[in-house]
């Protein structure tokens, strides 16, 4: 263990180390808070996304905590410039994101439930006294979305959650069996933010294209020299041929429906390339509501983005658009338990045109899902209702 903190140290930077004399600064205030809290028999809890977020799992399930369980002593953690502040606001208890009280709360809390797996004061510090000390780690992880590869970086060895939260049966079972996880740290609660999928109204002239982002272009693109570059990328050239594509232009302006591009955040810097002339093909910001979003389209076309957990829980079409699979599983993501062919929610394509066409095709038939991905739908989400929260809670209540 000592080699493997010793081989960590490598990678501290600067403010890693002004992060330790931080820490040396707050230990003590923490340790007295922890110590009032113990004496009163209070605990208290923690709740976060990222540094500018709420929106996901970890603020629907603040909401439902400040709603349903105002007796717990519980904060949320967020950066009180952002825009998203707004929204928390107004459940109270915030903490200013890396505020020496975030530093002072973090170490005191009983339970960390978060979203993501950075939300504390400094990752680098407190992976070490996580993963390697075993130390301030009663840590939930309500997750971003439903796993559905395998990535080493979500297993146990490599995270030390005292509870994993997932979302549907199929990966409960997957994450138990595969991920080294002790049996109790792994719950199938369904996700927070699945409560507020329920009783939607669909727009019909909206759809969503949605593909994520591809981890090994961050090095092409170093390769290639420039940004510019990025249209010589398979991900760029694909992308560009539907959004250009003059059938489905033609068809989306005749029939008043509007396509949101919504890219990854990793993507905006090269948004500009794209050539996007068509009014009814329209590029959004990181900054719109996500959730609301995905409740208002009624159709998604996306390649592996788990986002469509979402959608196929509300029981809406989905396409896959998977132009470079072969390069996708060896170069990013292992396949896990799910086969796109064989447990997927909509029809796996590999050409635009057949994107296309099948867009063209669901619209045409008021947006009616196949039987055999509406049976795959009901059979992946066991749990199905609006107590996933309260599942949460129950959970982290039992953990000890």
């Amino acid at each position: 263990m000592l080699k493997k903190v010793i081989t960590s140290l490598k990678y501290i930077k600067l403010k890693d180390i002004l992060s330790i004399l931080i820490f040396i600064i707050t230990i003590l205030p923490a340790m007295f808070l922890k110590l009032i809290n113990k004496i009163r028999k209070r605990e208290l809890w923690l709740v976060t996304e990222s540094e500018d977020t709420a929106r996901d799992n970890a603020y629907h399930f603040y909401k439902y905590l400040k709603i349903e369980h105002p007796e717990v002593n519980s904060y949320y953690v967020i950066d009180k410039k952002c825009k998203e502040y707004e929204k928390v606001k107004e459940y109270g208890n915030i903490i200013q994101y890396k505020s020496l009280k975030h530093w002072v709360y973090y170490m005191a809390s009983d339970k960390k439930i978060s979203s993501q797996k950075g939300s504390n004061p400094s990752s680098a510090l407190f992976y070490v006294l996580h993963i390697y000390l075993n130390l301030f780690n009663n840590r939930i992880y309500l997750k971003h979305g439903i796993i559905k590869d395998d990535a080493e970086w979500w297993h146990y060895k490599n995270t030390k959650y005292k509870i994993i939260i997932c979302g549907a049966k199929d990966e409960y079972n997957f994450v138990k069996e595969n991920f080294g996880y002790p049996e109790n740290n792994v719950q199938y609660t369904g996700l927070a933010r699945f409560d507020n999928l329920h009783n939607n109204n669909v727009n019909k002239k909206q759809i969503l294209i949605i593909p994520t982002w591809r981890n090994w272009l961050v090095k092409e693109i170093k390769k290639y020299g420039s940004p510019e570059e990025f249209k010589n990328t398979s991900f760029f050239k694909n992308w560009q041929k539907l959004f250009t594509n003059k059938k489905l232009i033609k068809f989306l302006e005749d029939n008043n429906i509007v396509a949101y591009f919504y890219p990854h955040i990793n993507m905006k810097r090269f948004i500009k390339l794209f050539d996007i002339k068509s009014e009814n093909i329209k590029v959004i910001d990181d900054e719109i509501d996500i959730q609301k979003l995905l409740k208002e389209s009624a159709l998604m076309v996306t390649d592996y983005s788990s986002v469509y957990m979402d959608f196929a829980y509300m029981s809406k079409p989905v396409i896959y658009y998977q132009f470079d699979k072969e390069e996708y599983r060896s170069k990013q993501y292992k396949e896990g338990y799910f086969v796109y062919e064989r447990d997927g929610f909509g029809d796996v394509l590999t050409a635009s045109e057949e994107v296309v066409n099948k867009i063209i095709q669901y619209i045409e038939n008021d947006y009616k899902v196949e039987e055999i991905y509406t049976r795959r739908m009901k059979e992946f989400f066991e749990l199905h209702d609006t107590n996933n929260c309260k599942r949460i809670y129950e959970a982290i209540r039992k953990c000890k």
